[in-house]
Parts: C-alpha cells; structure tokens; sequence
C-alpha cells in the first residue's frame, strides 16, 4: 500500500476527467501545499491514536485532506486558487465547525491561520 505521500505525488500525473464527470486535474499548487500539510500532520501525531491520513483529488482541482480521531473528523481542502478550508465535526453532538482562508493581498498568512492550524493539531 503506498504512502499518503505516494498517493499525492502520483496525483501530479491524474488528468483532465478522471472522474467521468469533466473534473479538473489536480493542480501541483494544491498538491505542493497539500504535501505540506500532510508533513506538518504527521510530525504533530506521531504516536497517537489518530486514525491514517486520507488524500484525493477533488472535481475543482484541489486536493482534500481527511481524518478522523476518538472524539472528531477533520478536513482540509486545498482548492486550486490557493483557498484553504478546514471542517471538524464532533462525532457525538455532529456540530461542524469550519473556516475558510481566501488568497489575495499582500498577506502571506492569513489571520487564524495560525489558530486553526493549533486547533487542527490539538485534535
């Protein structure tokens, strides 16, 4: 089985339609930024409990990031325009939580940025 690593280089070499349904290829941005995320993940849950990581590509051109631990499951889409969106959901009250982080200006990281990432972490 390769590794979620493996699984987003080899989405460098996904075409145009490959869902049947004229989906876009999966841009080397998201993939670039996706493959950071998944690092910075990794390093931060190491030795715990949480259930593997999960990556695809998504109809847009994106990538999505997936995973679950005991008490939430998590996402991160990384859309082709830079756009960041994270989702946590409480598996026992099913509230989600979400927040999206747009590209543009002169800002390098986004406000609560930062935040989320601690957030994301700390699941």
């Amino acid at each position: 089985m390769s590794t979620v690593i493996q699984q987003l280089d080899a989405m460098r070499g996904v075409g145009e339609n490959w869902d049947g349904y004229h989906a876009a290829a999966p841009c080397a941005a998201a993939i670039d930024l996706a493959l950071d995320f998944v690092r910075l993940i990794e390093a931060v849950r190491r030795g715990s409990r949480a259930l593997p990581l999960h990556v695809g590509p998504t109809p847009p051109g994106g990538v999505l990031i997936d995973w679950e631990d005991d008490q939430k499951e998590h996402e991160i889409e990384i859309s082709p325009d830079g756009a960041i969106e994270f989702l946590h959901m409480n598996k026992t009250t099913k509230q989600i939580d979400s927040r999206k982080f747009l590209p543009g200006g002169r800002v390098v990281v986004e406000p609560g940025l930062l935040q989320e990432l601690q957030h994301l972490l700390a699941a």
